[in-house]
């Protein structure tokens, strides 16, 4: 049994994720920012004073601790830390102001690529193509993030994916 269509998508799939990266890259590294590091500041934007842990749970880029990706921005003063006040061992972590100016221009970047991406799909296509993967992510560890970060057609915070 040969799975040509099904490694062909395999395919589509890893190119247009590195082809994306490597765009994205090329572009934070203006702010000197990695595509990691870019994520970790959105989700902080969005949700503040989060632990470690729990910043991992809204991460696409990483599966395991982003204990290394939050100490290099808090070393790079985009990201402060504060002791818990309910729990003296766990830190928890928001934006600096720096990190918030800088989570701005992150913001036009991506407003770009996604401006980028609808000059080469019709919403049609992208509601469509949206709905495929979700099906797959559905599968995958995952959706849960997608769920934590309101990613899913028809959540309230989703801007409408």
């Amino acid at each position: 049994m040969h799975y040509q269509q099904e490694e062909r998508f395999r395919y589509h799939i890893l190119a247009m994720q590195r082809a994306g990266n490597r765009e994205l890259t090329v572009q934070l590294k203006e702010l000197d920012l990695t595509p990691s590091q870019a994520e970790v500041l959105t989700v902080l934007n969005e949700r503040s004073m989060l632990t470690l842990k729990e910043i991992g749970h809204h991460l696409i880029c990483e599966t395991g601790s982003p204990s290394r990706l939050v100490n290099t921005l808090v070393k790079n003063g985009l990201v402060e830390g504060k002791t818990d006040e309910q729990d003296q061992r766990a830190r928890r972590y928001r934006l600096s102001n720096q990190g918030k100016q800088k989570c701005t221009a992150v913001k036009q970047i991506e407003d770009r690529l996604y401006n980028h991406i609808q000059s080469i799909y019709t919403e049609e296509e992208l509601n469509i193509l949206n709905q495929l993967f979700t099906k797959y992510i559905e599968q995958t560890d995952f959706h849960s993030v997608f769920r934590k970060r309101s990613l899913y057609e028809g959540d309230p915070d989703s801007g409408g994916l």
